[in-house]
């Protein structure tokens, strides 16, 4: 079998961890935190995942370069222990500051050494032809972690609290650390291999980023476009998904019936990281990006039409998770055919400030909205909005000058057949 498969494993484990224990976990971890810490206050609490990722803004673009400079074999360990390190401290925890250094420092490295960056620059440097379909398989880890990491984190609480929840996340990510530079191998060239499995010259030069800094990053064109560009699609999904349970249940809906919608969203993400993976692989990334750009933007717009009814709100939370599940897959694939392997790892970290302001917004503009006109419908056409001006931003990648369009991949006799 292809070692790059295996790498595919590695990172939809890695995926599974760092999303599990670093973003899925808080919602469930809530009401527990504000229990102990701040009175049952669950807004002081909830401010852990706004600082997570206002972190993320300056750790992204660091850990581009880390990894450039020293490789994933090593950053990755390195981040699944520093993590390790943080939960373990907070077993320890006094007060709910302590908390919110830890989710400020410790857990954004391991979220981006393992996912955000390291996990996909790891598939990325592997495949070539099947990028978008490896990055697909991996990326299934994200969704994943939205349903297993729940139930793991009830069966921790009900044995020991929330101190014996962490003390195991602590665990979880400190086996991760020795395996992964047991298992993990930065590029093909280190196995005399070529991207997709085809044999190499035992002495292949492995690719540099050369000096590519991040004022450099900030001034082409294209790094703009597709950080905008996902930006405005998760600016929709981040406000859908926190408000979408509140959506549900304000149609008239019961709450055991908004958790079934809200459980179609994971269902559809992780089937449309393989369907979007594939389209990636047939008709080359920048398509598959703008298909599922047009494909979320239609379902927000569709939503206000469709929620009243169960079934016409089920089939708009399964589109747009379809939806959601493509935009990462594609944005992946379509950066490492634009910028190369050698520069993916610092393009995903240097687009991190782009993207983020726009993830973090997306839900506070929703419940807003929500609360100044009684409905989630300006928002969703607002949203539905800002994806055209997605889609027009993905069509100018690689065509403004800085660079020649990104190379679509070749139609091998498998993919004719």
């Amino acid at each position: 079998m292809f070692y790059g498969w295996r790498m595919v494993g590695v990172a939809f484990g890695a995926h599974l961890i760092a999303s599990g224990l670093g973003f899925y976990a808080l919602p469930r971890l809530l009401q527990p935190l504000a229990d102990e810490f701040a009175n049952g206050a669950r807004a002081e609490v909830a401010g852990l995942t706004a600082a997570m990722s206002l972190a993320g803004i300056f750790v992204g673009p660091m850990m581009g370069q880390w990894i450039a400079r020293f490789g994933l074999r090593r950053v990755m360990p390195i981040g699944a222990a520093v993590m390790a390190a943080g939960f373990l401290a907070v077993t320890q925890a006094s007060a709910l500051w302590h908390f919110y250094l830890v989710y400020a420092i410790a857990v954004p490295i391991g979220v981006s050494a393992l996912s955000a960056v390291g996990g996909n620059a790891l598939v990325a440097n592997w495949f070539d032809q099947r990028r978008s379909m490896a990055l697909g398989i991996a990326q299934i880890g994200l969704s994943l972690a939205g349903v297993a990491g729940v139930y793991f984190i009830s069966w921790t609480l009900a044995r020991g609290g929330w101190e014996t929840t962490y003390l195991a996340f602590a665990v979880i990510a400190l086996v991760a650390a020795p395996l992964l530079f047991l298992v993990v191998r930065d590029r093909p060239a280190d196995l005399g291999l070529q991207p997709d499995g085809a044999d190499a010259p035992a002495d292949a030069a492995p690719p540099s980023a050369g000096d590519w800094t991040f004022g450099d990053a900030m001034r082409d064109p294209n790094l703009w476009y597709a950080g905008v560009a996902a930006g405005l699609c998760f600016f929709g999904s981040t406000g859908v998904l926190q408000n979408v349970h509140a959506l549900a249940t304000d149609a008239g809906h019961s709450p055991d019936q908004a958790n079934s919608v809200l459980a179609l969203f994971s269902i559809g993400a992780a089937l449309g990281k393989l369907v979007f993976g594939a389209l990636g692989v047939r008709f080359g990334e920048r398509t598959s990006f703008a298909v599922a750009i047009l494909a979320q933007g239609a379902c927000m717009a569709l939503l206000p039409f469709s929620k009243a009814s169960l079934i016409g709100l089920s089939v708009m939370a399964l589109g747009f998770g379809l939806a959601l599940g493509g935009i990462m897959p594609a944005l992946s694939g379509l950066l490492a055919r634009l910028y190369g392997t050698a520069r993916f790892a610092p393009a995903m970290g240097y687009m991190s400030p782009i993207m983020i302001p726009f993830q973090l917004s997306g839900p506070f503009v929703f419940a807003l909205v929500s609360d100044r006109t009684g409905s989630y419908d300006p928002a969703l056409f607002g949203a539905a909005g800002t994806s055209l001006i997605a889609l027009l931003l993905v069509l100018r990648i690689g065509r403004n000058g800085a660079g020649a369009p990104p190379p679509q991949p070749a139609e091998s006799a498998t993919q004719r057949s």
